[in-house]
């Protein structure tokens, strides 16, 4: 029995050895090969339209998460979209033409046929939407959105440049991670650009509307100035998380770098525009399905663009600007000599 046993041990690996030299020779993979070449990608190669959609691709499934905790975060102003909305406003009947009263008054006075057809044609009620104690505590809750607009930013930002840079991210803990270590000052950033793109697109809608060559000027100017501040906002959440600044020389950076990097930063608005008309495509095709993009796409992709387009110039005007290069040069470039560059973990 024993011989029996090692006889069948040593066909056994005959047989494997056999196989394995078959294979060997079929696909070669025991012989050396060139290897992995060890090649430092550049920051042009990195922040490019390749490296853009290598990281979408690898991040689309984040993206959707991050977007969902932004909603969550930014729930109040559902409330002053549904305070506006008209549906749970108190309808009241009201007179459509301004004649219902002083036709009334006559018929009353004097009741003649005559006033009584004019009656039926002045006469006209249409509905007329009046604020109530919902509405009204919708309102007020919309306020909220100023406390926690700017920490969703920060928030979302810190996790895209994460991203950006190719590093690992636990999503949860280092989004409200950020969001602990900057809360005040996202606050604060928060509530005045919320403030001022409130202000910016009354204004752009008023002068739309108003008559007159001069208002088509001063659109224009409004216009331009909207665009600069799209620029502008391509940078704030990021330099507040990356360096220490105060409010001022915060806003004058992010003008600064809006001009120098105007070539990815025209990119980033297209490539947020690109995802507005996707869904704006998708919405026109299915409107079930469109009207849910916002909660779980928008948001995130459209920061993602203008992220991944802004970091670059953060990098090679505030950051690269602080060390040795290869070939011994500096950048001549100054934006601020003051702030320290702190990479907040």
């Amino acid at each position: 029995m024993p011989d029996n046993r090692n006889n069948r041990n040593n066909r056994n690996k005959q047989t494997d050895t056999l196989s394995k030299k078959f294979f060997s020779k079929l696909t070669g993979y025991d012989k050396d090969g060139k290897g992995v070449k060890k090649v430092k990608l550049t920051d042009k190669e990195l922040y490019s339209i390749k490296g853009f959609f290598r990281v979408y691709k690898d991040q689309f499934w984040n993206l959707i998460i991050l977007n969902l905790i932004f909603m969550l975060l930014i729930a109040p102003a559902f409330c002053g979209f549904l305070s506006l909305s008209g549906i749970f406003h108190t309808r009241v009947a009201s007179p459509s033409n301004i004649l219902f009263a002083p036709v009334y008054g006559a018929q009353l006075a004097y009741p003649t046929p005559a006033g009584a057809n004019m009656l039926g044609v002045f006469g006209t009620q249409t509905a007329v939407l009046v604020h109530n104690e919902l509405t009204r505590t919708l309102s007020y809750v919309m306020l909220g959105v100023l406390l926690t607009f700017g920490p969703a930013n920060v928030g979302m930002t810190y996790v895209l440049r994460a991203y950006t840079r190719r590093e690992y991210v636990m999503l949860w803990r280092d989004f409200f991670g950020a969001v602990k270590r900057n809360f005040i000052s996202s606050i604060l950033l928060g509530a005045a650009d919320l403030i001022l793109m409130v202000l910016l697109g009354f204004s752009l809608v008023y002068y739309y509307y108003s008559p007159g060559s001069g208002s088509t000027v001063f659109f224009l100017i409004m216009f331009a100035v909207c665009v600069v501040y799209v620029f502008m906002r391509f940078y704030l959440y990021i330099i507040l998380i990356t360096f220490r600044l105060p409010p001022l020389k915060l806003y004058k950076n992010a003008l600064i770098l809006a001009f120098l990097g105007v070539k990815r930063n025209a990119a980033g608005l297209f490539g947020i525009l690109a995802f507005a008309a996707l869904c704006a495509v998708i919405f026109a095709f299915s409107v079930p399905f469109g009207i849910t993009l916002p909660f779980f796409f928008l948001a995130s992709n459209c920061s993602f663009a203008a992220c991944f387009a802004a970091w670059a110039n953060v990098k090679k005007y505030m950051i690269d600007p602080f060390y040795e290069h290869k070939d011994g040069e500096k950048f001549d470039v100054k934006i601020d000599e003051e702030p320290i560059f702190t990479d907040r973990q």
